[in-house]
């Protein structure tokens, strides 16, 4: 990790310099609300979570929720994964610069759970985000806000485009979505990330920087520092066409979902699944049903699993079902198609 020295400055002296670009994304950001019927006002009194790194992202974001509202109870949740030697010294820089701004910092410390076969960076995402939601709703936070930008946005769309995903992974990541009590907004979505660290550099504002984000060890690094570069060759304003891209492919997946829920109503019963029903629905439509009946049993599923069940589903009526979901048991009964989830499998918390 590196870390710069703390420059010693009063909040007071902060310069709005350092969080202009920021500052401009958060105020469109709450005008855009108002396009989301259900979520409640960025500007209400209760308090407010920031997921603080202390990296020039999250450090943008957290200077810029404090000017525009100087008088709100404003939390900075820190993560503590200890995954790495510098953790420690991580959420120390976290605490020392929320102390000078004034802020309240939780350092808040998490295990990731491994298995055999899992993404160490994958399950680290997911217990930093279920931990970040407990977290803002236990101080009676209605929002936390992420510091993504528009170049982790436009990561993200590469590397679901380079796993095979659908419409839902190809979206990427949603600038507002409720998850567990809690309403989950990203800001910085249309913001570069260099133009953010540029203005903390100009002001003189301390921040981190993680060595993970350039270790080629990961695949988002080296998307960022290998592939990027020659995208950015060919298409300069690739930020904004990928950061389309993920909204409208945003837009298609809800309406998969729509649909799904729709052919789901009609084909469920108590028992699980008619089986006359779904063999009613054109393939990729049964496929959804499949895999938005899996994700309200708990299960979570891929491509390849739903492919094999819906084969499975149309050979002969004798036969057993094996779909290979984790300790899942599936089995054709009277015209239904039923599932016994097995003891040990529980939803993993969803991505934010």
């Amino acid at each position: 990790m590196r870390v710069r020295s703390l420059p010693g400055h009063q909040v007071g002296a902060l310069s709005a310099a350092a969080s202009r670009s920021a500052g401009a994304a958060l105020r469109r950001f709450r005008r855009a609300l108002a396009r989301h019927a259900d979520a409640p006002p960025l500007d209400g009194a209760g308090p407010l979570a920031v997921a603080f790194s202390g990296g020039a992202d999250s450090t943008a974001l957290l200077l810029a929720a404090r000017r525009l509202w100087p008088g709100r109870a404003l939390y900075a949740l820190h993560v503590h994964h200890g995954l790495q030697a510098a953790a420690d010294d991580f959420a120390g820089h976290a605490q020392a610069h929320c102390a000078q701004w004034g802020i309240d910092c939780r350092v808040l410390p998490v295990r990731v759970p491994l298995a055999a076969g899992d993404s160490v960076e994958e399950q680290a995402r997911l217990a930093r985000h279920a931990r970040l939601q407990r977290e803002a709703r236990a101080l009676g936070c209605e929002w936390l806000l992420l510091a993504h930008h528009a170049d982790d946005q436009a990561e993200s769309l590469l590397l679901a485009l380079l796993r095979g995903a659908g419409p839902a992974g190809l979206a990427a990541m949603p600038p507002v979505v409720r998850r567990a009590g809690v309403w989950v907004g990203r800001p910085l979505l249309d913001c570069p990330g260099p133009a953010l660290r540029a203005e903390l550099d100009a002001a003189g504002v301390d921040y981190v920087r993680d060595p993970m984000n350039t270790d080629p060890a990961w695949r988002r690094s080296r998307i960022r520092h290998e592939l990027l570069p020659v995208i950015e060759r060919l298409e300069p304003g690739w930020r904004q066409t990928l950061g389309r891209s993920a909204a409208l492919c945003a837009q298609g997946s809800q309406q998969l979902r729509r649909q799904a829920a729709e052919d789901l109503r009609r084909c469920r019963g108590e028992p699980g699944l008619r089986l006359g029903a779904l063999a009613e629905l054109a393939p990729g439509r049964r496929a959804e049903v499949l895999r938005a009946w899996l994700l309200e049993l708990g299960l979570r599923s891929n491509a390849a699993q739903i492919d094999n069940l819906c084969r499975q589903l149309e050979a002969a009526a004798h036969r057993p079902v094996q779909a290979g979901i984790g300790a899942a048991r599936f089995w054709r009964d009277a015209g239904w198609l039923r599932c016994d989830v097995g003891p040990r499998l529980q939803a993993r918390p969803r991505s934010l």
